[in-house]
């Protein structure tokens, strides 16, 4: 086999794993996409970008933490606990826990920016920061993710 022909096979490889990470996730993600009226493909790239998983938490410099698949701030918390009427620590296990439960949040939370931008792209970028540089470098990064997931090449 050509070095082209392997480096291919490698490229597509990478891809397939990269779109198994998102897939056992993918209904509850269409479902907390139709709820919210946001695009289909949205939830999956926020999630590649974010990179988290069931029982993830990643600690941030500034004293929040990144819970969950897709990496919902803990600022997010007191909010949730307004809407689910859940304590406080039964909000923050689930966020971490379960997967359904993180990725509906991480939905109302896209939908409320997109309330506040009515710009999906701003809206993403805010899902990470409000910082301008920031926010669109994560922009970036998610139309990335969205284009390795599902944009083929034609042969």
């Amino acid at each position: 086999m050509s070095q082209a022909g392997q480096s291919e096979r490698a490229r597509d490889a990478l891809l397939s794993l990269k779109m198994a990470m998102s897939i056992p996730f993918l209904r509850c993600m269409a479902l907390v996409a139709s709820f919210y009226g946001l695009p289909p493909r949205a939830l999956p790239a926020i999630q590649a970008v974010e990179g988290g998983a069931p029982g993830t938490v990643h600690v941030n410099t500034n004293g929040t933490d990144d819970l969950g698949v897709m990496q919902v701030n803990t600022i997010w918390v007191e909010p949730l606990v307004r809407i689910t009427h859940l304590t406080p620590p039964a909000v923050r296990a689930r966020l971490i826990a379960d997967a359904c439960f993180n990725i509906a949040a991480a939905g109302a939370i896209l939908r409320a920016y997109l309330g506040q931008t009515h710009d999906l792209m701003t809206a993403i970028g805010d899902y990470h920061s409000h910082t301008p540089l920031l926010n669109l470098q994560y922009q970036q990064e998610v139309l990335a993710a969205a284009r390795r997931l599902f944009v083929t090449e034609k042969r």
